[in-house]
C-alpha cells in the first residue's frame, strides 16, 4: 500500500477568498495578490466603473432622504435609506483605506509570508497548519456566504415581492419597485429605463457589500495566522528540552534556542502592531457603522412592518451582528494566544535550567503578560467585552430614534 500524500498548504491558501472578493471590485489588495494573473488595466477599469456607479447611487439615496425630510413624509422609508447610505459610505471608505495603506499592507503580507511555515510535512505538522486553515475557511466562507445572502436578498426582494403579489395574491395593478431608492434621473416607466436603473442599483449593492466583506475576511485571515504563530511559540516553549547539566555546553545550546524563540516573539509583537496600523481605521468604521445600522434596523422591525419586510431586515441585522461578533471573537482569541506565551514559560521545565537562562525567561513572561489585541485606532481595544459595549451604545441610539418617531 502506498502512503497517503500529505497536504501542503501555503500562505495564499489562507488569503485566497479575500483576494477573490477584492479582485471582483477591481482591486489588488497587495502585491502578492497580483499572482492571480488578472490584467491590472482590466481591474482598474472595473474598479473605476464600480466606484463611479456606487457614488451615483449614493447621490440618489441622499436626494431621496433630503426630499423626504423636506416634505416631512416617508420617515420609516427614510430611516431605511439612511441605513443604506451609512452602509455604502463605510464600504467605500474601507476600500479606499486599503488602497491608501497599500504600502503598509504590502509590508505586512511580505512579512507574514516570510514567517509562514515551509511546505515540508514536518513544519506543517508542527504549526498545525491544516487545522488553522480549516478553521479559518469555516469562518470566512460562512461570513462570505452570509453577506452574499444579504445582497441577494436585497437585490431580489422587490422582484420576488412583485411575483408573489402578481401571480400568487393576484393583486391588481401590482408593479415592481427599485431595490434601494425610487429616485432616478431618468424615467423608469419604460422597460429599458427601469432595467438599467435596477441593474445599476443592484451592482452598487454588490460593490459596497463586497467592500465590507473583503476587508473583514482579510482581517480574519491575518488574525488566524497570527494566532497560529503564537500557539506554535507557546508549544515550543512548553516542550523545550533543557540541556543544561545533561550534555556538554548544554547551557549555550539552551540559550541559543531561547534567543531564537525570543526573536520570534519579538517578530510577532511587531507584526501585531503593523496589523493595528493597517486595519485600525476599518475596524473603527465597522463599529460605528454597525451600531447605526443595527439601530436603524431594530427601529424598523419594531414599528409593525409586514412579515416579508421584517424577514428582509432580519438578514441585515444578523449580518451586522455577525460582523462585530467575529471581529471581537478573533481579537479575543488573539489576546488568549498572546497571553498563553506567559503560561508556557511557567509550564516549561525551567527548574532544571541555568539561572541565567531563567532570568531571560522572566523577561519573556513579563512581556507576554501584556497581551496584544486588535485596536480600532487609539479609541478602542477590541475583545469580547467590546461586544457588550457595542450593544449598549446601539440601544442608546435606538432609544433616540424611537423617541423622535413618537
Amino acid at each position: 500500500m502506498t502512503a497517503e500524500p500529505i497536504s501542503r498548504f501555503t500562505f495564499n491558501d489562507f488569503m485566497s477568498l479575500s483576494v477573490v472578493l477584492y479582485n471582483s471590485l477591481g482591486i489588488h489588495p497587495y502585491d502578492l495578490a497580483t499572482r492571480t494573473g488578472l490584467s491590472t488595466r482590466w481591474l482598474l477599469t472595473i474598479f473605476l466603473f464600480q466606484v463611479v456607479n456606487l457614488n451615483f447611487v449614493l447621490g440618489l439615496e441622499c436626494a431621496f432622504v433630503y426630499i423626504s425630510f423636506k416634505n416631512n413624509d416617508n420617515f420609516v422609508e427614510s430611516c431605511m435609506v439612511m441605513g443604506y447610505i451609512v452602509f455604502v459610505i463605510v464600504g467605500e471608505l474601507k476600500m479606499v483605506t486599503v488602497w491608501l495603506r497599500r504600502d503598509q499592507l504590502n509590508d505586512l503580507m511580505i512579512e507574514m509570508e516570510r514567517i509562514f511555515p515551509s511546505t515540508d510535512a514536518e513544519s506543517q505538522r508542527q504549526y498545525q497548519v491544516e487545522r488553522y486553515l480549516r478553521r479559518g475557511r469555516m469562518f470566512t466562507k460562512g461570513f462570505a456566504g452570509l453577506y452574499l445572502l444579504l445582497i441577494a436578498t436585497y437585490n431580489l426582494f422587490v422582484i420576488i415581492q412583485f411575483l408573489v403579489k402578481r401571480y400568487v395574491q393576484e393583486v391588481p395593478g401590482a408593479s415592481m419597485a427599485m431595490p434601494y431608492t425610487s429616485v432616478s434621473p431618468w424615467g423608469v416607466h419604460n422597460i429599458w429605463g427601469f432595467c438599467l436603473m435596477y441593474l445599476l442599483q443592484s451592482l452598487a449593492g454588490y460593490t459596497c457589500t463586497a467592500g465590507h466583506a473583503s476587508s473583514d475576511i482579510l482581517i480574519f485571515a491575518v488574525l488566524i495566522q497570527t494566532i497560529m504563530h503564537y500557539d506554535y511559540l507557546s508549544r515550543r516553549l512548553t516542550e523545550l528540552l533543557i540541556q543544561a547539566g545533561r550534555v556538554k555546553d548544554g547551557y549555550q545550546k539552551d540559550l541559543k534556542v531561547l534567543q531564537q524563540l525570543i526573536a520570534y516573539h519579538n517578530q510577532l509583537l511587531g507584526l501585531t502592531e503593523v496589523i493595528n496600523r493597517v486595519f485600525g481605521l476599518p475596524l473603527l468604521l465597522n463599529f460605528m457603522s454597525s451600531s447605526l445600522m443595527v439601530c436603524f434596523v431594530g427601529f424598523q422591525m419594531t414599528i409593525g412592518l409586514s412579515l416579508d419586510v421584517v424577514c428582509k431586515l432580519a438578514v441585515l441585522l444578523v449580518a451586522e451582528m455577525a460582523e462585530i461578533y467575529l471581529i471581537c471573537y478573533f481579537s479575543d482569541e488573539l489576546v488568549n494566544a498572546s497571553f498563553s506565551v506567559s503560561d508556557a514559560v511557567y509550564n516549561m521545565n525551567w527548574p532544571d535550567a541555568d539561572k541565567r537562562f531563567n532570568k531571560m525567561l522572566i523577561i519573556v513572561a513579563q512581556r507576554a503578560q501584556r497581551p496584544v489585541c486588535l485596536r480600532a485606532t487609539v479609541f478602542l481595544d477590541v475583545s469580547m467585552p467590546t461586544m457588550t459595549m457595542f450593544l449598549q451604545m446601539t440601544y442608546r441610539f435606538f432609544c433616540v430614534i424611537r423617541t423622535m418617531y413618537q
